[in-house]
């Protein structure tokens, strides 16, 4: 177990346990945004933990410590027309949540961002297996800068300028054909 999670002081282990448990839960059932995983990034920029900062910095991405960075605002993100989009049907539904009684809006909306609260989870055998019963061909595990897709790597999709995953090391990258 120490050498999955990556060895180390018992402290580091059992964060990287609750980290794990996190990433892999909480985007599933979080009911309000952010969640426990942004409360672990709130809790690690007001400490300064460089050494949990640097993990979550390898799992996901994330640069908790950047000087740009400030526990008391989200993260940012690259700015796409999908998540312009996003951001406006977001509006639209917390205008909607406000138009039905106070009693049952908890019951009919979930106040987490569109996009935010994921229904399953894949891995490396289960996503190619899917893919194949579904019809696609070839579905293969990749990396992040990995693709059969001529001048891949120039579309920053799955990287950062500097070369670096832009999801971080947990991201999952499978490629497929759709048969002729």
């Amino acid at each position: 177990m120490e050498r999955l999670l990556g060895g180390g002081d018992t402290t580091q282990l059992e964060f990287r346990h609750h980290w794990l448990l996190i990433e892999l839960l909480d985007q599933m059932t979080r009911v309000q945004s952010g969640g426990e995983m942004l409360k672990c990034f709130r809790d690690i920029q007001h400490t300064c933990d460089s050494k949990r900062a640097q993990y979550i910095k390898m799992r996901v991405g994330d640069d908790l410590l950047a000087p740009h960075q400030s526990p008391h605002i989200p993260l940012r993100r690259k700015i796409t027309l999908d998540k312009i989009a996003n951001k406006i049907l977001s509006l639209y539904l917390k205008f909607l949540r406000f138009c039905v009684p106070r009693g049952l809006r908890d019951e009919v909306f979930i106040a987490t961002s569109i996009g935010e609260r994921h229904k399953w989870m894949y891995d490396r055998f289960s996503l190619p297996k899917l893919l194949q019963e579904v019809g696609f061909i070839h579905a293969q595990v990749l990396d992040y800068q990995s693709s059969a897709i001529e001048g891949f790597s120039a579309y920053y999709l799955d990287s950062n300028p500097d070369n670096t995953p832009y999801k971080g090391a947990s991201s999952l990258y499978v490629e497929s054909k759709k048969p002729s």
